[in-house]
């Protein structure tokens, strides 16, 4: 029975084949076909919006990432869940009627909860429509109270915040006209002004301004200085005064005296060739002749010692010359003792 079953298969597929295999190759390419529009695949951080060709939009689902299988009549659209950063040339009027063009971007995410009833509502041109043409607005309105140069120089983070404020607080409250609710289908995180362009001549003002300002801020800073300087000068000098004051009363002679020694005894002990004539020098002192340091007598030192009348002759002392490291000592004969006449 069954190699009659068999050979009847047989003769029907040598008698059909060709029909056969045509439709096979349909079957295969309408499976294909439809798989295109039955599988679809959801990325990560991404959410799926289901709509169906007889009922509408779910509203009450979004489908995850992964892969999903629906009917071959019905679609999935995608909507992108992640931090998002977009950015837009806005020409703007300032308090004081220049026309400047700004660039402003803002950072933002959807609510995922939300999102089929956004699709519903706006659809993928959301962006356009709740953001950048309300930022835009908000930003000639805010612009318009400025003046070119507040916003140029220190008034920008304040504009940014303003803007920011107003704008949170519009999207809080997104009108639906289908459910006649108030939904938020955005979170706005911040808003940047990355950018502000003046015509040349506005900007190069403004720089020649600061510059000036700067230049200001610099001579009072040395004005000052130089009070400082001459504060501290006038310290100086009082001490000065104060230690030539102390120093003048505590000079003698025998102080002098006691340093001319000391100075003595460290010439006469240095390496250089020197004469030293003991007990020749006023007060008694050493006088040191041929030293490195020594120093030819000036014009008024010289008359001043020409003025001046020659002490009392003494007994000659011993000579002594030093030459290179070696001591020579000529002792004279000792002076003839006299008797004063009475």
């Amino acid at each position: 029975m069954l190699r009659q079953a068999w050979q009847r298969i047989q003769n029907y597929l040598a008698e059909h084949g060709p029909e056969i295999a045509v439709f096979i190759l349909l079957a295969v390419l309408l499976g294909i076909t439809l798989a295109q529009m039955m599988v679809y695949t959801v990325p990560a951080g991404q959410v799926g919006v289901l709509w169906k060709r007889f009922s509408g939009t779910v509203l009450d689902r979004t489908l995850g990432s992964g892969l999903h299988i629906i009917a071959p009549w019905d679609r999935i659209y995608i909507y992108n869940l992640r931090i998002q950063i977009i950015d837009h040339h806005f020409d703007v009027l300032t308090a004081d009627g220049l026309k400047i063009t700004v660039n402003i971007a803002y950072r933002f995410w959807l609510s995922r909860n939300e999102v089929p009833l956004l699709h519903n509502t706006t659809g993928r041109g959301y962006s356009d429509i709740l953001l950048t043409a309300p930022i835009g607005a908000r930003a000639r309105n805010t612009f318009g109270r400025n003046t070119a140069e507040e916003i140029y120089s220190f008034r920008r983070a304040e504009v940014q915040a303003e803007i920011l404020r107003e704008m949170q607080q519009q999207l809080q409250h997104t009108y639906v006209p289908q459910t006649d609710t108030y939904v938020k289908f955005i979170q706005l995180d911040d808003i940047f002004v990355r950018e502000i362009t003046l015509p040349p001549t506005v900007q190069e003002a403004i720089a020649r301004k600061m510059q000036m300002q700067q230049r200001s801020f610099e001579y009072d800073y040395r004005l000052l200085l130089e009070a400082k300087e001459s504060k501290r000068k006038q310290i100086e000098a009082r001490g000065i005064k104060e230690f030539q004051d102390i120093v003048s009363r505590g000079i003698t002679e025998s102080y002098l005296r006691w340093r001319g020694i000391d100075a003595t005894q460290a010439l006469a002990t240095s390496p250089n060739s020197k004469t030293v004539i003991i007990g020749s020098g006023r007060d008694g002192l050493p006088i040191i002749l041929g030293g490195a340091g020594s120093e030819p007598l000036s014009a008024g030192s010289a008359e001043q010692l020409r003025l001046t009348p020659p002490p009392p002759a003494k007994p000659p002392l011993p000579l002594a010359t030093e030459q290179s490291g070696s001591m020579d000592l000529q002792l004279p004969s000792p002076p003839e003792l006299r008797t004063p006449d009475h």
